[in-house]
């Protein structure tokens, strides 16, 4: 079966407090700037945990149809230049000109979306890379409709500035979205320019600002009310972070002549291309429909910020001339290291290409590479450096992005000189002095520890790839996780200036640890499940530990809250459950691999357990339904049983010998030692066979 038309779009855009997926509907295409569609709105409140992308599946009320949002992220971010039609001549709260609407007035597939409200009338959208058409049929006596440079997805968003000028074919401006991420850095905000061509000239406009009439210009986030005569109007929309200029320019290359059928035909046929790359066959319905929407979704961020011309605004907020590959940005770097990226780079390799020549840009443009690049700022969210792992990664695959000689001289500056401190390293030279970061030096010390000794591998590993004198050093210094295992408690604890340890924070998100604790931490070394091992004691000791982890998470109660045991709604412990295959017990990775598909995921809004964070929790799903998973600061994945009979990936064929427990491993006719791969082994094999039995 075709796996795109299998696509639920719905899927994670519901979901309560810490289980919300922060996904949406909007129509969009593969890693597009434009993701036009609805913002959504409770009786009262615009809560941004819960409209993250401005949507929440479970919201009674549509506020308005925006462009721009970073879709699973954890913060409110986007809504950028909102429309809306109405009966009547609209203000501009959201309070006032919202719309009650139904779920079964409501649909929506890849690149395409149509809402209908009965008694006002419908709405049908249709996206491009920098483009949208948007078509409102009214059923109303008079056709209003609004375009709000001040409407946000969500609370925690605010448009400060802006410049909305009415022309002869439309309106033109821009604006600058403050939002959770897109909001820091010295700059602050994204701007947005726009362009917006109307089918028909209203017969009645006004511009406003603050509830003041404008004649002219308008000088900040202005509103304007447009009347139009006919019972149907389509906007072309064109988009830039760049200038109007480039938001015109776009419009034309983008949409031409097309008509929102042929749009939405087109956007299809891009979303047809990136599947085209993945088969799978076997399993039920319901999970190749899980599978196709976290595809679909493993493709909404990064975004693709050039303009037809290539010019860009980096994230130093300079425009920068055209470059040989596209610029991208909102890169989730501390989530999507772990599961996006290298699924990126295994299966679209052009795009992983793309991106790790932005990352190597942006490092050029900064002096340091980003954690967490959002819009045209670096917003620097999280811990460690995530993005120097996508880049040792990139080029350990074979990766040819450009810019690599600068960003891999740039990663070692940063990897050995203390006075970068804070630079995306933490407490670096105590970090080197003492192989660990001391609880006194600052909050997070265990989980920062171990994040730099996964950068630290990456780099190194790198390193030895090109000769480089550093590489022993750093892969010396991967093992650093190690410091912070305490071999009373066997669980990775706070350790002081002196060399004594913490107690293990059991409970709640203590101090030494980053979202999470010790039962999520004492496990994060991916790229040394051996020296993990090593520390609990051996192989034995450290698969009954990490047995009991997912002993206590199978008893526990599943809440809408961080799970105090394994918590597959945020990131350090993903890999867990595929740890046991390197200590020997493969049975037991295929046992808590299938729990965590079968609890953690499902086909419908609440369908993920966390946020998505920019496709990480997507791409785990497409990973661990292929019979695979990456071993983060490596060029290495883990051998486990798949979800469905026969899986395609590029020019490799992957099967399943019979039913029951994993036995080994066939690869071209022969077996296969132990239960990990290379990625040269991976791209170079044509045949990948998983034998069961017993």
């Amino acid at each position: 079966m075709d796996l795109l038309s299998q696509v639920d779009v719905f899927v994670g855009s519901g979901g309560d407090a810490f289980g919300y997926g922060g996904l949406t509907p909007a129509a969009q295409v593969p890693n597009g700037l434009v993701k036009v569609g609805p913002d959504t709105s409770a009786e009262s409140s615009r809560f941004e945990f819960q409209h993250t992308a401005g949507y929440d599946f479970d919201d009674p009320y549509v506020t308005a149809f925006s462009h721009y949002r970073l879709p699973g992220i954890g913060v409110g971010d986007g809504g950028g230049l909102g429309v809306m039609f109405a009966g009547e001549k609209q203000s501009g709260d959201w309070g006032e000109y919202r719309a009650p609407y139904a779920r079964e007035d409501e649909q929506a597939a890849p690149g395409r979306y149509r809402l209908a409200l009965p008694g006002l009338g419908q709405v049908e959208l249709a996206a491009a890379q920098r483009g949208a058409i948007h078509r409102y049929t009214w059923e109303t006596e008079e056709h209003w409709l609004m375009v709000n440079l001040a409407h946000v997805g969500g609370s925690g968003t605010v448009v400060e500035e802006g410049e909305l000028i009415q022309t002869e074919s439309g309106l033109e401006g821009w604006l600058r979205l403050n939002g959770g991420l897109t909001g820091r850095g010295e700059q602050g905000g994204v701007p947005l320019y726009f362009v917006i061509d109307f089918s028909q000239a209203p017969v009645e406009s006004e511009l406003s600002l603050n509830g003041e009439p404008v004649e002219g210009t308008v000088g900040g986030p202005g509103l304007a009310n447009l009347r139009f005569e006919g019972d149907s109007v389509e906007l072309r929309v064109g988009l830039s972070v760049v200038d109007v200029a480039g938001a015109r320019a776009n419009l034309e290359a983008d949409l031409g002549e097309m008509s929102l059928e042929a749009l939405q035909d087109q956007a299809t046929d891009q979303w047809q291309a990136v599947f085209d790359t993945v088969q799978v066959a076997g399993g039920t319905e319901e999970q190749q429909a899980i599978f196709a929407s976290a595809l679909y979704h493993a493709r909404s961020m990064p975004t693709s910020y050039s303009d037809v011309d290539g010019r860009f605004r980096g994230v130093d907020s300079q425009v920068h001339p055209a470059r040989e590959r596209p610029f991208y940005s909102d890169f989730s770097g501390w989530d999507t290291y772990r599961t996006l990226h290298p699924w990126v780079i295994w299966v679209w390799p052009d795009l992983g290409t793309d991106l790790a020549s932005a990352i190597a840009d942006m490092g050029q443009q900064l002096g340091y590479h980003p954690r967490w690049p959002a819009g045209t700022t670096e917003a620097g969210s999280m811990v460690g450096s995530p993005l120097e792992i996508v880049l040792a990664e990139s080029a350990l695959k074979g990766l040819d992005f450009e810019g690599q000689d600068a960003a891999f001289e740039l990663s070692v500056q940063h990897s050995f000189d203390g006075d970068l401190d804070g630079q995306r390293r933490h407490s670096l030279q105590d970090y080197i002095d003492y192989g660990y970061i001391p609880v006194e030096s600052e909050d997070g010390s265990v989980s920062k520890t171990q994040e730099m000794a996964i950068v630290d591998h990456a780099i190194g590993a790198w390193a030895a790839q090109r000769g480089d004198t550093n590489a022993q050093a750093l892969l010396a210094r991967s093992g650093n996780f190690a410091n912070v295992h305490d071999p009373d408690s066997n669980m990775a604890a706070g350790r002081m200036a002196d060399g004594s340890f913490m107690e293990p924070g059991l409970e709640g998100w203590p101090d030494e640890y980053v979202e999470g604790n010790t039962y999520q931490y004492t496990w994060l070394a991916p790229h040394d499940a051996a020296g993990l091992a090593q520390a609990f004691g051996g192989n034995q000791i450290a698969v009954t530990k990490l047995t009991e982890l997912f002993e206590l998470s199978d008893a526990a109660t599943d809440t809408d809250f961080p799970d105090p045991y394994y918590w597959h709604g945020n990131e350090p412990d993903l890999h867990a459950a595929f740890l046991f295959a390197e200590w020997g017990r493969p049975e037991l990775t295929q046992e808590w691999v299938g729990w965590i598909q079968e609890r953690r995921y499902a086909l419908d809004s609440t369908g993920l357990d966390g946020n998505d964070d920019g496709g990480t929790l997507s791409a785990w799903y497409l990973f661990a339904a292929v019979g695979l998973y990456p071993l983060n600061g490596t060029d290495r994945y883990v051998l486990t049983a798949p979800l469905f009979d026969h899986v395609r990936i590029g020019g490799l064929e992957i099967g399943v010998m019979g039913q029951g427990e994993i036995q080994g491993v066939i690869v071209d006719g022969e077996v296969w030692e132990g239960w990990t791969i290379s990625h040269g082994e991976l791209i170079r094999a044509e045949n990948l066979v998983f034998v069961l039995g017993g």
